[in-house]
């Protein structure tokens, strides 16, 4: 895994480097923005599976699936800033850095082979950080529509790790979370009047994730985290 981690780290960080490199060229002189933003969200994490003693139903030392009952995940809250850089005419770069709080609900898990065990809830925080390209539709009215399309990378540690005990799932070392994916984003931001700069934006975070030791699977998991957030902004051309 950890391996995999730093093949996955080096491919993102040329991905970085490849798109900073196509869209710096060519930049036009008109306005940059920087925007504020607040934003909630729903989803799910899916696709769970790492290495696992025997279980019911599923024996030996083997990489087990398994599946949340309640496979909900949500944003308790996500703080962000972006910078966009015009490059030409409608298109610019996106650049952001988020602060966010996931969590899981309190629920069951059930094994491949049929196994279920408790499973309380997990909180996930950390930093996403996104780079990508921009593009600003035809003014409607006062507003004006744009698509971003995002690579991002999730770095955080996630709580409730606690596998030996009577506390199974409660406390423990806080441990970490690294994930990678792309954030597609539909929005529209006020351009004149009273509410200028002020927006609002429907954005899916699609990330594959190596996490570390959580509970019973001590040498980490793999997971799916696919999060629609609704976010408010307020963005300053300078």
């Amino acid at each position: 895994m950890q391996n995999t981690l730093v093949k996955s780290k080096t491919i993102f960080c040329k991905i970085f480097i490849l798109i900073y490199l196509l869209f710096s060229k060519n930049v036009s002189v008109a306005d940059d923005e920087i925007s504020l933003g607040i934003a909630l969200g729903k989803g799910i994490m899916e696709n769970v599976s790492g290495l696992h003693t025997p279980v019911t139903g599923n024996p030996g030392n083997n990489v087990k699936g398994l599946v949340l009952d309640d496979d909900s995940l949500n944003t308790n809250i996500s703080l962000n800033i972006d910078y966009n850089k015009n490059l030409k005419d409608n298109l610019y770069l996106n650049s952001g850095v988020s602060l966010v709080k996931h969590s899981t609900t309190d629920t069951t898990i059930t094994f491949d082979g049929g196994y279920n065990s408790s499973f309380p809830d997990i909180y996930f925080y950390g930093l996403i950080f996104d780079l990508g390209p921009s593009y600003r539709f035809k003014e409607i009215s006062n507003l004006t529509p744009y698509a971003n399309l995002n690579a991002t990378y999730f770095l955080g540690k996630q709580s409730d790790t606690q596998y030996d005990g009577p506390r199974y799932g409660e406390g423990g070392p806080h441990t970490y979370v690294r994930c990678l994916g792309v954030t597609p984003n539909l929005g529209f931001f006020v351009n004149s009047g009273f509410l200028k700069g002020y927006g609002f934006s429907v954005e899916r975070l699609i990330l594959e994730c190596e996490n570390d030791q959580i509970r019973s699977m001590e040498n980490g998991y793999d997971a799916d985290f696919d999060i629609t957030h609704y976010r408010i902004d307020y963005r300053i051309s300078f």
